[in-house]
């Protein structure tokens, strides 16, 4: 709690001011204050990762159990929510939850499909990490390149098996292996 002003000391009490004159400043300025935040951390971004850094790591060292706890809760449901984020703007980006063959539209059931088949081959080759949310930020980070699609999973596993066409296209019955 906060000493009252009867007890600090001379610097203290200047120091104080100072801080409660500056808080009133950035009230007042928020805009122009913020703006200038975002352009420093900006052009200083491995500074301000480092600083972040830190300053969780400071958090984990010196909280309690429970205050650790909270902060990895805090920080796994922040991970999910841009995680799904990034999942709607890819498949917004590639036509929206709708399967470009069959119709389906449950969002559990749908994926991305390499149209050229070639999704094995551009994994090897280290454009994106793995799959996932690895290959969406992949998409996202490129603006959305072509020769990509939405596909339910029966669809894009069924085009797997048959040589590239989803049996819903193929003329012939699909036999399996």
């Amino acid at each position: 709690m906060e000493k009252d002003n009867q007890s600090l000391t001379a610097e203290e009490l200047k120091r104080q001011r100072n801080k409660e004159a500056a808080a009133r400043y950035r009230e007042r300025n928020r805009e122009w204050v913020n703006q200038r935040m975002r352009d420093w951390r900006e052009a200083n971004r491995l500074k301000d990762r480092q600083h972040k850094r830190e300053h969780r790591n400071r958090k984990i060292a010196n909280g309690t159990p429970e205050e650790v706890a909270a902060l990895r809760a805090a920080e796994s449901a922040k991970t999910k929510r841009n995680q799904d984020r990034c999942r709607a703007q890819v498949f917004e980006a590639y036509g929206g939850y709708k399967c470009n063959c069959c119709g389906e539209s449950e969002p559990m059931f749908l994926s991305i499909d390499h149209i050229d088949n070639n999704g094995a081959e551009e994994r090897r080759s280290g454009l994106y990490a793995g799959s996932g949310i690895g290959f969406y930020l992949w998409l996202r980070k490129n603006k959305f390149p072509s020769g990509y699609q939405v596909l339910c999973m029966n669809c894009n596993t069924g085009k797997h098996k048959n040589g590239g066409v989803c049996p819903h296209q193929s003329s012939s019955s699909f036999k399996g292996n």
